[in-house]
């Protein structure tokens, strides 16, 4: 009973995990790699409850599928998409060629009863080694590569680690079941318990489920990100601090494009010159070249060092009172060091001694 107790609360909460997801009113990628996700959890789920549960004399459907090859992928995919904002169509090829390959096997294996019996303890301990590997080795480049711990953000900060030490579990717990099976006669319940694997499987989604629902409140009742303004009227250009060109051939998407960066849609750290390019529907080229023209500078550097002018106008308030790694989030960075360098290369300082150099003036 308990084993069914698990598979109606993974589809229950991934049902109402999309759900809210569908209720987000800004679906970076990030949260559209962990809606895949969701839709692949409850698949698997589905699947197996009935091959391993509910129809008797087809365990071995289920026991065999290679949907645990997508989980280490979609945890890289994550990384990806919340780090860089993009994840290039031919890494998600190269990362699922495991997943396709041992499909096509798969495939072969359910169609030929004896190829199951003949070479079905070879196809269990490739899948599940493979398992292993891609369960260990997915989370430590991650790791090592992601410098997670510079993450801004702290509920997506807290979901990377947990994720992690999930697949670390699972292959804890599997690369010794594999071991046995070369020392025992081999059984085909024993590659792997259904109920441990469910449960972290249900724990996983859980804690989707409460990333996705924060999100969702802190989106519905932002804090700290400025609304457009509709007293702003169309033509009048804000003075910015940064170095314009004042020889710039005047550009028919000029107003257009200044209109757009005065709702500062970019003190969102989701926010990226894809959205920019959604938003006015205009080609990226276009824009990016009206950055050179105007702004002297490429569109990133140009939206960052925006973003650092908004810092700087909070940490001259009098009555500042705000952690800093807080304020870079506020205003649109995700990363704690690109927050620190592009203040250091805006203001040669840090936002601290920023600080203190203007608190003689504030008084």
């Amino acid at each position: 009973m308990l084993i069914y107790f698990i598979y109606s609360a993974i589809i229950v909460i991934s049902i109402l995990s999309y759900q809210v997801y569908s209720n987000l009113p800004q679906k970076g990628l990030f949260e559209k790699i962990l809606s895949l996700l969701i839709i692949t959890l409850l698949c698997h789920t589905i699947f197996a409850a009935l091959f391993r549960d509910i129809i008797p004399g087809y365990k071995y459907v289920d026991i065999g599928a290679p949907f645990g090859l997508l989980y280490g992928p979609f945890l890289y995919f994550g990384y990806l998409a919340f780090k860089y904002k993009r994840v290039p169509s031919r890494t998600i090829l190269v990362h699922g060629i495991p997943f396709l390959v041992m499909t096509v096997i798969y495939i072969v294996f359910l169609s030929s009863e004896f190829i199951r019996f003949q070479y079905g303890k070879l196809y269990y301990i490739v899948l599940y080694s493979m398992f292993g590997l891609s369960w260990i080795l997915y989370p430590i480049t991650v790791l090592l590569k992601g410098n997670i711990s510079d993450f801004l953000q702290l509920d997506t900060k807290r979901l990377y680690y947990y994720f992690i030490i999930l697949l670390l579990v699972l292959a804890a717990f599997i690369i010794p079941t594999i071991m046995s099976t070369f020392i025992d006669k081999y059984d085909v319940g024993k590659p792997v318990s259904g109920v441990t694997v469910y449960l972290i499987m249900m724990i996983g989604i859980s804690m989707i489920y409460n990333y996705l629902f924060r999100t969702l409140v802190s989106q519905v009742r932002p804090q700290g990100f400025p609304i457009p303004n509709p007293s702003i009227k169309r033509g009048e250009a804000k003075t910015y601090a940064l170095k314009v060109n004042q020889n710039e051939k005047e550009s028919p998407y000029k107003d257009r494009i200044l209109q757009y960066l005065e709702e500062k849609k970019y003190l969102n750290p989701e926010f990226n010159i894809d959205v920019m390019v959604r938003d006015l529907k205009l080609s990226r080229p276009l824009i990016s070249q009206f950055f050179k023209d105007y702004f002297n500078q490429n569109a990133l550097k140009t939206i960052n060092a925006l973003r650092i002018e908004e810092v700087c106008r909070e940490l001259t308030k009098e009555d500042f009172d705000m952690n800093i790694d807080e304020l870079a989030l506020r205003c649109g960075f995700s990363s704690r060091a690109s927050f620190y360098r592009n203040f250091n290369l805006e203001k040669k300082c840090t936002p601290i001694e920023y600080r203190e150099m203007i608190l003689p003036n504030l008084h």
